[in-house]
């Protein structure tokens, strides 16, 4: 598996952090054990580049963005204060060490980098549907890039984020609105929306 693949796995095995499996890696990874740790690392990679991915747009950055955010986790476990909540609160952290890589490294985004998927579609309309993500707010790109190219239910994403499936709902439907308003202004097929 190569690692854009890791990225956008419909295949994805991410279960609900109130998992009893889940509540025990937290604990114990929360008491030094470091194999617990790793575990949850492997859990949340993909969901973790998603994330990172959804900031950055680049495919290497982004990985980058997940190491360092499990790096910088493993370090400030401590302050983790309620341990149900690990996925959100990775998630913050992989949310801030991504930005602050786009804000050193001042990085366009680049439309043939935003995902595998795009650019092995050989629909004509592929660069179009690519830019219209790419105009998203990145809160909004970040669950599209999470929901259509990570292929997270929900629930999934409500564990990684920390937010209501309504919210994911509502969310990724005005993500869509604007999408569709985008795709028509630049002359996409109105019976393909």
């Amino acid at each position: 598996m190569n690692a854009d693949s890791a990225i956008y796995d419909s295949e994805v095995n991410l279960q609900n952090v109130s998992d009893k499996t889940e509540t025990k890696l937290v604990e114990a990874a929360f008491n030094g054990d470091i194999d617990s740790f790793g575990k949850l690392c492997q859990r949340y990679y993909g969901p973790m580049v998603a994330i990172a991915y959804s900031v950055v747009s680049d495919h290497q950055l982004a990985e980058d963005a997940a190491q360092e955010s499990f790096a910088r986790a493993l370090v400030s476990l401590r302050k983790l204060k309620k341990q149900a909540r690990f996925a959100p609160w990775l998630a913050a952290i992989c949310r801030n060490v991504a930005r602050d890589m786009v804000a050193t490294k001042v990085r366009q985004i680049s439309s043939k980098d935003f995902s595998q998927a795009a650019r092995n579609n050989t629909d004509e309309n592929a660069p179009v549907i690519r830019r219209a993500i790419e105009q998203l707010p990145v809160s909004a790109k970040e669950l599209v890039v999470l929901r259509y190219y990570n292929g997270l239910s929900y629930e999934q994403i409500a564990s990684v984020l920390g937010i209501s499936q309504a919210a994911i709902n509502g969310r990724l439907t005005r993500a869509k609105r604007k999408m569709a308003k985008y795709l028509k202004r630049n002359g996409f097929p109105e019976n393909r929306l």
